[in-house]
């Protein structure tokens, strides 16, 4: 089991720490560094690979949070070139794409996206360059593209362990696969789980992780979802603030004691040192009587 597991999928993928403790992956359209990063998990337990990320500012981060992965800031599609995509705005990063149509969708909606020109290189190539070994694990999810990244891609030839690729539509639950899959299962492949966004395929030779795989997260795994983890956090430390502040309470209430206490024996002391005044003073007055009267 992973520490670090924000989503399901990366419950899933911690099972295979259990074969290959230090991996290797591809991440495609990798995103945020570690916020909904499906690899992030398995790169803090010790894997590496090579993420793929268009924008400059999710590239940067990832080069500057995860410096020992490689970063590309490319695109990935059937063939090398160019391509426009729409970035999208801050509150929805992960919905940028090359479809216009989405774009429409999403500005009728107010949000605003930006186009920019970016260089498209084949997974074929980037698998051949940067891991032309054993790769474990390649992740695809690039918002629509992902029949023109499988396209790209020599899986017979590479043989990746697993492929995890969203399988809808986006931001619905439209099932996409059909214009990939049949590409994915002629390449040796076979779909051992769906978790409603994404789906697994493990190769077919490999059926010790088709099984771990195969069933989605779950209590065995000792999995907490990452905003039960947070809100434990939150009442672990409500509740140490609150101990603390009953600590400071007592504190404060034992110095106010001790000072009440330290103003009562002055007072007590200064009305006995009154007292013995009015005592001394008493006497010298019944001498002075005395010498007056003679007696």
């Amino acid at each position: 089991m992973i520490s670090y597991a924000q989503n399901q999928e990366d419950v899933v993928l911690s099972r295979l720490l259990r074969m290959v403790p230090v991996g290797t992956f591809v991440d495609v359209g990798a995103g945020h560094p570690c916020i909904h990063n499906v690899t992030y998990g398995l790169y803090l337990a010790g894997w590496r690979g090579v993420n793929v990320e268009p924008m400059a500012s999710e590239a940067e981060q990832l080069r500057s949070l995860r410096p020992d992965d490689v970063t590309l800031q490319v695109a990935v599609g059937a063939t090398p070139g160019s391509l426009t995509l729409f970035e999208a705005p801050i509150e929805n990063r992960g919905a940028t794409t090359s479809d216009p149509s989405l774009v429409a969708r999403y500005a009728a909606t107010g949000q605003s996206f930006v186009p920019f020109e970016v260089e498209v290189d084949t997974l074929d190539s980037i698998l051949a360059t940067y891991r032309p070994g054993e790769v474990h694990l390649v992740k695809i999810d690039v918002e629509g593209g992902e029949a023109d990244v499988i396209a790209g891609a020599d899986l017979a030839g590479h043989r990746p362990w697993v492929l995890v690729i969203e399988a809808t539509a986006p931001n619905s639950t439209d099932d996409s696969s059909a214009a990939w899959e049949p590409t994915v299962l002629a390449a040796g492949y076979s779909c051992v789980l769906f978790d409603g966004l994404n789906r697994f395929y493990v190769r077919d030779d490999l059926p010790e992780i088709a099984r771990l795989l195969s069933v989605p997260a779950n209590v065995f795994d000792g999995w907490k979802s990452k905003e039960l983890a947070d809100l434990e956090v939150m009442i672990e430390q409500v509740v140490a603030a609150a101990a603390a502040a009953q600590t400071a309470d007592i504190e404060a209430y034992q110095a106010a004691a001790a000072a009440n206490s330290r103003i009562a024996e002055e007072y007590v002391a200064s009305v006995i040192a009154r007292a013995e005044r009015a005592e001394e003073y008493a006497r010298s007055l019944e001498t002075e009587l005395r010498r007056i009267t003679g007696a």
